[in-house]
Order: C-alpha cells, then structure tokens, then sequence
C-alpha cells in the first residue's frame, strides 16, 4: 500500500470513528460542486493525517476542532464536531461548559450562536441512530 492510499485508510478509520458508519463516503453540495482531488485531498489531510495523528488523543482534538469553529462562527461545521463530540462520550453538559468557556475569551454572541447551533443538534440527537436526526 502506497502512502496516498495508506493516509486514505486511515482517514476512513477515522471519518467513521467520528461520524459514523459511511462517514468517509458521504459527501455534501460543495464537494458535489468541486472537482473529485479536493475532497480526496481534504480527507486525506484532515482526517488521514492530522486527526491520525495520535500525538494528541482524538477528544482533545475534537475540543480543539470545535473551539476553533466556535470562535470562528463556523456553525454548519460545529454541527458535525458537535455530534462526532456525543458520538465520542461527551456529555451535553460539558460541551455545554466548552461553549460557555468562551464569553469572555470570544464574547457573548458568540457563545449565544454556539449555544443555538448546540441546541438544534442536542434536540434532534439520538444515541441509537446518531445519522437519522442530524442538522443539515
């Protein structure tokens, strides 16, 4: 196995550790819209080499991940961190306390946004099928 295909294994692992069964083949409009390399590409970055990294343990990336996308304001993106982060252990609470961490740090509007885009994936959020309520 070359070290393309050895960094797309590695990022199916961890698309489906993450997201599920059939994380690794589902695709939104946007990778429909551009060409097949970028979402090889990205998968093969993101997931095959910076999340297989296993010099930090997969929940702290996770707490990484979604603080930047909080901060940022990246909400479409928190949906899926958000539920990976349940699918991981987390309880509600403490993603509650992470989004709440930041009032101070990036303000409160910025965590009120958080805190609605939290609400929308903890009121569709079954444990049992974890893909068949998810917020598009």
């Amino acid at each position: 196995m070359g070290k393309v295909e050895e960094r797309m294994a590695k990022a199916k692992a961890k698309m489906e550790e993450l997201f599920g069964p059939g994380g690794f083949e589902r695709k939104g409009p946007l990778f429909e819209m551009a060409p097949p390399e970028f979402g090889d590409f990205t998968r093969e970055t993101i997931f095959g080499t910076i999340w297989a990294d296993e010099t930090l343990d997969i929940k702290y990336r996770s707490i990484a991940t979604m603080s930047a996308l909080i901060v940022t304001g990246k909400h479409r993106e928190l949906r899926f961190h958000l539920r990976a982060a349940l699918r991981l252990g987390f309880t509600k609470e403490q993603l509650i306390a992470l989004i709440c961490h930041f009032a101070f740090y990036a303000g409160i509007p910025v965590t009120l946004d958080a805190l609605y885009t939290a609400k929308e994936v903890f009121d569709r959020w079954d444990p049992k099928h974890p893909k068949a309520k998810s917020v598009k």
